[in-house]
């Protein structure tokens, strides 16, 4: 059961990637939503370690400007979730 969920995990993500022109870093984000149901910026740092703060912050904004994702909170315990 779990490796069904994992496939259909990628394919969902590769699906959105293609459709959205998303860049690998944001292909890894929306992985991890997939699999958590969530990302904020600390676990994409966590992710990313060798990027910028602000460069991750740009590529979730620009995933919300594409309708990818949808945030919740306020500005420091801000979340990302899929957009449903």
């Amino acid at each position: 059961m779990e490796v069904r969920q994992r496939g259909e995990q990628v394919i969902r993500r590769d699906v959105l990637v293609q459709r959205h022109d998303l860049s690998p870093r944001q292909a890894q984000a929306l992985m991890h939503i997939l699999e958590q149901g969530s990302i904020n910026i600390q676990e994409f740092e966590a992710l990313c370690p060798e990027v910028n703060r602000r460069t991750l912050q740009r590529e979730l904004r620009n995933m919300l400007e594409k309708g990818v994702l949808v945030s919740e909170g306020a500005t420091n315990r801000l979340i990302y979730r899929l957009k449903e």
